[in-house]
């Protein structure tokens, strides 16, 4: 039931003296039963300045000019709103209102399993996930999609007249981030920490061809180069390991779609690779 010019909201600027004027010409158009005048008034001081009592007149009035899913946003705004002291009746008022405008259209209750998600309904944007509030739509085929990232997930339901339903959408969260960048490291500090040792191996090696054959000095030497290439080695292995499983991760938990004209990565294998004139990583891939 709309306030009293009384109620009007306080004006504060040009902006809001503007919009306190229309909502009470909205006020006096439903005082005389001018309903799509007072309607067209609020949604104006609506559209300048929102507040609870704009709201609740809005969605009000909205219901008697066959607007429900309109009225039932904006009798839940107004209730959500609703200021401390304000008159009880009032509220019980908007509550009654709101449940005459959801048993006219129908109820969603959208969550995404991943935040930031762009929600849409018949290709609107409606807001981002996590949504807080119901949503409300008029009866009949709706979809409801979910976007990020280049991901995309959608769903199509029958919405009937006073229906309340809860759509659960799931998007490909992506790759962790954090978690990649992780496994890089390590992956690259095992294949550098095998070149390094490879490195010191063959230095030993070299040492040891210099000193007179079965000398302790020469024996010790050939010992340290053979613990330096097992260690370079296994560094290699755990290296390549660590960066395949990060890649293999990476590209599985990507949420894009490759172009048909490239084939999929389907397996990725890093095997060390160590001879007389080379040392390092050999990574290949399956296609």
């Amino acid at each position: 039931m709309p306030t009293s010019p009384a109620d009007a909201p306080a004006a504060t600027s040009s902006e809001g003296e503007r919009a306190a004027q229309l909502y009470r010409e909205g006020n006096r158009f439903y005082d005389e039963a001018r309903f799509a005048e007072a309607e067209a008034r609020y949604q104006a001081a609506w559209d300048l300045q929102r507040s609870f009592d704009v709201a609740g007149n809005l969605g009000n009035v909205e219901l008697e000019v066959s607007q429900p899913r309109e009225a039932a946003e904006h009798l839940l705004y107004a209730l959500n709103t609703f200021p401390l002291g304000e008159r009880e009746e009032k509220k019980l008022f908007l509550q009654k209102r709101l449940a005459e405008a959801k048993s006219q259209v129908g109820t969603l209750r959208i969550s995404v399993n991943v935040d930031d998600a762009e929600v849409l309904i018949d290709g609107k944007r409606i807001g981002q996930s996590p949504l807080e509030d119901q949503v409300f739509v008029d009866p009949g085929k709706r979809t409801i999609e979910a976007r990020r990232s280049g991901a995309r997930t959608s769903t199509s339901l029958l919405v009937a007249k006073g229906s309340d339903q809860s759509i659960a959408l799931s998007l490909d969260a992506g790759s962790n981030i954090p978690l990649v960048v992780a496994g890089g490291a390590v992956g690259l500090l095992g294949v550098a920490s095998g070149v390094t040792f490879a490195i010191l191996s063959t230095a030993k090696g070299k040492s040891a061809a210099a000193e007179p054959f079965g000398s302790a000095r020469r024996h010790d030497l050939l010992d340290t180069q053979t613990t330096l290439a097992n260690i370079s080695f296994w560094s290699f292995i755990g290296g390549g390991v660590v960066l395949a499983g990060t890649a293999v991760y990476a590209f599985s938990a990507s949420s894009r779609t490759p172009p048909a004209s490239q084939a999929a990565l389907t397996r990725l294998h890093a095997a060390p690779l160590v001879t007389a004139d080379a040392k390092g990583v050999l990574v290949g891939g399956s296609f």
